[in-house]
Parts: C-alpha cells; sequence; structure tokens
C-alpha cells in the first residue's frame, strides 16, 4: 500500500467554483464606490471541516494590500456557512474606468488523511471588478455594442472603447467558438487580442456575463 500525505503531496486546483465541498455564493463581486464593504457568502456542502484562506490579488495575479479580505483564515465545519467580507483601503483607484481584481478562497482539507487518500485544496478564484461613482449609473450591457471587431492575420482584436470591462460568455466567428483561455474579457480603452487560428468568417457573436453572473442578449457585428 502507498500512503499519500496531504502535506507531501497536495494538487491546487484554479477554479470558479467547486462541484463539492466549500463554494462560494456568486460568480464575480461588484464593488461600487461609495459602499463601506461588500461580502460574498462562503458555504461547505460536506460532512468535513475546511481552513479557508483568503485573499485579493489584481489582474497579473499579484497579492495586493489595496482590499482587505475578512476573515483572512478560518475554519469551516461542515454543512456551515459563513461570510467572506471586503474592504477597499485605496483611496487612488482610477474613477474613469473599472478596476479588476481577483478573490481567492483556498480550501484546505482539515483533519489527518488516511491510508490511500489523497487530500486536495482547492482554489476558488472570482472577478472583484471596482466600479468608480461616475459610472453606476449604466451597465457593460448598455455599451457592448460599442465594441469593435478587427481580423489581423490569425488573430481577432476587440477594441473596448469603453470604461467598463466586457466579460464574454463567448464570442464566435461564423459560430465558430473562439478559445479565450485565461483571459474572457476586454479591458476598458484597450485593444486584446484572441488567437483564432483557421477560423473563417466575417461575422462575430458574443455574449457577456453581467453583474449577476448571467448571460446577456446575443450581439451581431461584420467583420
Amino acid at each position: 500500500m502507498i500512503k499519500i500525505s496531504a502535506y507531501t503531496l497536495s494538487l491546487l486546483f484554479l477554479c470558479t467554483s467547486a462541484q463539492a465541498g466549500v463554494v462560494l455564493g456568486g460568480t464575480r463581486i461588484i464593488y461600487e464606490e461609495g459602499k463601506k464593504e461588500v461580502s460574498i457568502d462562503i458555504e461547505n456542502k460536506g460532512s468535513a471541516p475546511y481552513l479557508i484562506q483568503s485573499w485579493v490579488e489584481n489582474k497579473d495575479g499579484v497579492k495586493t494590500g489595496e482590499f482587505l479580505v475578512t476573515p483572512p483564515l478560518f475554519r469551516l465545519d461542515g454543512d456551515k456557512k459563513n461570510a467572506l467580507r471586503i474592504f477597499n483601503l485605496s483611496k487612488e483607484l482610477a474613477g474613469d474606468r473599472e478596476s479588476l481584481f481577483f478573490l481567492n478562497a483556498k480550501s484546505i482539507p482539515g483533519g489527518e488523511p488516511g491510508n490511500n487518500t489523497l487530500q486536495i485544496a482547492i482554489r476558488n478564484r472570482l472577478k472583484l471588478i471596482y466600479r468608480p461613482r461616475a459610472l453606476q449609473k449604466e451597465r457593460p450591457e448598455n455599451r457592448t455594442e460599442e465594441l469593435s471587431w478587427t481580423r489581423v492575420g490569425s488573430q481577432l482584436k476587440v477594441t473596448n472603447p469603453t470604461p467598463y470591462y466586457q466579460n464574454f460568455m463567448f464570442i464566435k466567428i461564423n459560430d465558430k467558438d473562439i478559445e479565450m483561455k485565461d483571459k474572457n474579457y476586454a479591458a476598458p480603452f484597450t485593444d486584446t487580442w484572441f488567437d483564432i487560428g483557421a477560423i473563417n468568417g466575417n461575422q462575430i457573436s458574443w455574449k457577456i456575463i453581467n453583474d449577476y453572473g448571467s448571460a446577456g442578449p446575443l450581439h451581431r457585428k461584420n467583420l
């Protein structure tokens, strides 16, 4: 028999929500300027306890001190729920566009591993979007038709002239899906590039994800 220790062999999976065990109560967080804090539920749907570690990263995956998450480390017993509270500590975030961060909540199995067991730490990672006061009267969906699309060889360029992050559910050329890999958004006032390989066609279609994590209506444009 081979004994596998959780402390010598563990796998870290990146995901937006776990299929079992600890789950977060949403797929994104919108932090509006002027709020003292925002919160999101975290629930242990299993029976075993977990140690929960939480922190915020910037869009480049670097831990940042611009937001504080509390509690940063706590035990979450089986069939129990808690809330992660997020506070904005920065007074220097842009006021003319949204800023993107990521909330991380790592679930570390509690207790001692048994024989022939592999305990896995799961990292839930979801978008934390800071929305300045000047942008709170509108939503990204209201401006997504302003996106412009250009094919350059085997790449697709999307130009976002809006101050909002445009978070895509999908992008298609002539109904063929474009692989977005680890970046499924277009940042404000920025050109974003996607590899499209040999996909041919002259019609772009897309849906964006709204503040509540649901898909918006279908949009179409010609290249």
